[in-house]
């Protein structure tokens, strides 16, 4: 989630079988959607691989090295992250080199899970402390195994994020994005040893874009030949022509206490009155706050709508910062998708490092059509009333 305060139908054969586990890497494409759902809620895409499997099959093929950076890290005993945690004291084991970063204000969330990481051997935890330079986080959720192969996705290390919310994220072993990723968790790294930031040179004019692609965020911490991802984000609505859909954990256009951050307010507005049919899906987390009026004045723009989730409780009762959605993508005209780490509010593209993968005339962007589709179909998705006054949940 964003901080401690807020942690803010089967078809055909698939009936039987359920959804896929991870491919054999013989079969796999060079990049695949990996889900994560709120258990008792049928939300699962049965084409798709759960990510508490994938993460397990990417730490257990790891031969050399494994660089994560994380949020925070919390875990439950029996939990579905055990597996994870246990894969990664065994790659420690046989000798591979682990370097975890985490951002220092989440260092408590689970302090004995991060003294577990500590004591693998081989395993070195730094904390990323943006204190000093601006109020950002290490908010960006990703790891790289071996150079070669990477999961990028809005998954906290946190076992609710693999059992109780509703997530999606990237298995890739595109070089373009191995490649970068591994850059910027050196630059990262580099500067959670010294904290010095670091100066990058000027890089020559943007290529054409390509059809993968990697941006991130802030502009402070991003080599000037990677797109800042909010600018990617505006290209790709800018681009669209017949329809745009968004989910997120919260969107707001709201920039302190008492400023305007229209840029992408403004985009999904243009899409909408040059006749793309956008719609807009959000956790309930925003019931009850300061963007609520703003996100009902988008869905009173024709072509616009929006829907807010609301996940029921588990049966287990109330479990603290979950049953939510916390999926951060874009899909423009079923054929291009973006996915990463950002929730939409200008904090995290200006001072937070987040990142975001581009994927164009790709079969990915189909597959999130249709979880996007079967959310918005769904008991759990209701359109935002313009006239009604909604409580805030509660979600701690």
């Amino acid at each position: 989630m964003t901080s401690r305060s807020i942690l803010p139908r089967l078809l055909g054969a698939a009936l039987l079988w359920g959804p896929l586990v991870a491919q054999p890497a013989a079969t796999r494409p060079a990049s695949e959607l990996v889900q994560s759902v709120p258990a008792e809620t049928g939300l699962a895409d049965p084409a798709l691989p759960f990510a508490k499997d994938v993460w397990v099959d990417m730490v257990r093929k790891a031969a050399a090295s494994i660089d994560a950076a994380e949020f925070y890290v919390t875990n439950r005993p029996g939990s579905a992250l055990e597996p994870v945690l246990a894969e990664l004291e065994r790659a420690g084991a046989r000798g591979v080199k682990i370097r975890f970063l985490l951002s220092s204000k989440m260092l408590d969330q689970d302090t004995a899970s991060v003294a577990r990481i500590r004591r693998i051997p081989g395993a070195e935890v730094r904390s990323f402390d943006l204190a000093g330079v601006s109020k950002g986080i290490l908010h960006a959720k990703y790891f790289v195994v071996d150079g070669k192969e990477a999961y990028v996705g809005s998954q906290n290390f946190d076992w609710r994020a693999l059992e109780h919310i509703h997530e999606l994220g990237v298995r890739t072993a595109e070089p373009v994005i191995t490649s970068r990723l591994e850059r910027l968790f050196a630059i990262d790294w580099a500067f959670a040893g010294d904290g010095k930031l670091p100066r990058f040179p000027e890089a020559p004019g943007m290529s054409a874009r390509s059809q993968v692609e990697l941006a991130a965020s802030p502009p402070f911490l991003t080599p000037k030949d990677i797109r800042p991802s909010i600018d990617a984000l505006v290209d790709l609505i800018d681009q669209s022509r017949e329809s745009v859909r968004v989910q997120l954990l919260t969107y707001s256009p709201i920039l302190g206490q008492d400023r305007f951050w229209p840029v992408l307010d403004n985009a999904l507005r243009a899409a909408a009155v040059r006749g793309v049919k956008v719609r807009l899906m959000v956790s309930d987390w925003v019931l009850g706050g300061r963007a609520l009026p703003h996100l009902k004045a988008l869905g009173l723009i024709p072509n616009l709508e929006v829907k807010v989730v609301s996940i029921p409780e588990a049966k287990e009762g109330h479990i603290p910062f979950s049953r939510t959605v916390h999926s951060k993508y874009l899909v423009v005209d079923g054929t291009h998708l973006a996915l990463g780490t950002s929730n939409w509010e200008e904090s995290y593209f200006s001072g937070s490092r987040n990142i975001e993968l581009i994927f164009r005339d790709s079969p990915l962007a189909t597959q999130a059509v249709r979880i996007h589709d079967r959310l918005w179909s769904s008991p759990y998705a209701f359109p935002l009333d313009p006239a009604k006054a909604y409580a805030k949940r509660k979600v701690d």
